[in-house]
């Protein structure tokens, strides 16, 4: 152990904990071990704190803080490229997914894990995938995308190509990186409406994780771009090695069912108007410029209306200088305006999106970081263990 003691002397650890008891004794051992223990803290609040003031090296997390969760701090930390781990009672389920591929120690604590896991974390700071245009493979770990990367194909979308075919086998995963896919729903003998998008901001496979191999939609080429794509069998391979990758796939086919039945309620309470403006904004999101390449056709197949309403709807968001409408091409000039328009039917998937996938569907930045309530403490120094 003299070995793990020489390498983490002097380390300035961050321990966040609401157990008094155990913070104490966990905050004397650390110190009879030359390390320079920062906190404990108890709660949210008082751990960004510490971070704030102080210059921390290694931390370690209780999750649950009093009934807050420490997921801010987690995120601060990780802001700051700080290594930490999770010390607790709770499983990997209950981290979002940006954190899934983090150390667990379990509780109750055992010296020797503790040691480890502050030796590990503190030589192996995980790191975000450089040069990733698809945000779920932008979020993982320097780790996990270098095992992701080898079972990875570039390819090229064609507008019009069809990725999964309704009550057909999945046989590939497409990550995409630009450019949209819709997600259509059609009956035997009536219409097809689509009732989703997926952009850069997740991946098509939806229902694999929960052992369903078919799909019940059509997915189609939107609008083109590329994507990374991986064979049904890599995929299914790397959800026993990749818990980050597994996590935020599984929370992505969360926010697509979320997306889904918010556009059943826009196709059955807003106008064509309020409607088009929230598919615009939509489609705004996953692209890099402002400038979107549909037709008529494209636009009156997406809301399930007849090309007429499509053609009587863009002159009136255009006469209130919210888009530029020229032929197969809508220019988005106010989107503000649009979100306005849209009357609430756009917003609430994306503010989900962002809560439960940890960072923004634009990829602007993290989610917001929602605080616990004030509870503080002043721990005392016993050397009891």
């Amino acid at each position: 152990m003299n070995t793990v003691f020489d390498k983490l002397a002097r380390q300035a650890v961050l321990i966040v904990e609401d157990d008094y008891t155990l913070a104490s004794e966990l905050a004397s051992k650390l110190s009879q071990a030359g390390i320079n223990v920062v906190g404990p803290a108890p709660n949210v609040e008082q751990a960004l704190k510490y971070i704030e003031d102080s210059k921390i090296e290694v931390a370690i997390l209780d999750i649950n803080l009093g009934g807050a969760m420490v997921f801010p701090v987690a995120d601060e930390l990780s802001r700051r490229n700080i290594p930490f781990f999770f010390a607790t009672g709770y499983s990997r389920d209950v981290v979002p997914p940006r954190f899934a591929d983090r150390i667990f120690v379990e509780k109750p604590l055992d010296t020797s894990a503790i040691y480890g896991a502050l030796s590990t974390c503190r030589n192996t700071t995980p790191k975000p995938a450089d040069g990733q245009r698809n945000l779920v493979l932008s979020a993982l770990s320097s780790r996990e995308i270098d095992l992701v990367r080898p079972l990875l194909q570039p390819i090229r979308l064609a507008q019009g190509e069809v990725l999964e075919q309704q009550f057909g086998e999945i046989t590939t995963v497409f990550f995409i990186e630009s450019g949209t896919v819709s997600v259509v729903a059609s009956a035997p003998t009536g219409p097809r409406v689509e009732v989703g998008l997926i952009g850069r901001e997740g991946l098509t496979g939806s229902g694999l994780l929960e052992g369903d191999w078919r799909t019940p939609y059509d997915l189609v080429v939107l609008t083109e771009g590329s994507a990374q794509r991986i064979d049904i069998d890599g995929f299914l391979r790397l959800m026993q090695r990749a818990p980050q990758l597994r996590s935020l796939a599984s929370s992505f086919s969360r926010t697509l069912a979320i997306q889904i039945g918010y556009t059943a309620l826009a196709n059955s309470r807003y106008s064509i108007e309020q409607r088009l403006a929230r598919l615009l904004l939509m489609l705004n999101d996953r692209s890099e410029d402002q400038l979107l390449l549909l037709t008529h056709e494209h636009m009156s197949s997406m809301l399930g209306v007849r090309r007429s309403g499509v053609t009587s709807a863009l002159p009136i968001l255009e006469g209130e200088k919210l888009i530029r409408s020229v032929r197969g091409k809508v220019i988005v000039v106010d989107r503000e305006g649009l979100v306005v328009k849209a009357n609430g039917s756009y917003g609430i998937p994306e503010a989900e999106y962002e809560r439960v996938m940890g960072f923004s569907l634009r990829g602007t930045g993290n989610a917001k970081k929602p605080l616990g309530r004030p509870h503080f403490y002043a721990p005392n120094n016993r050397e009891k263990w």
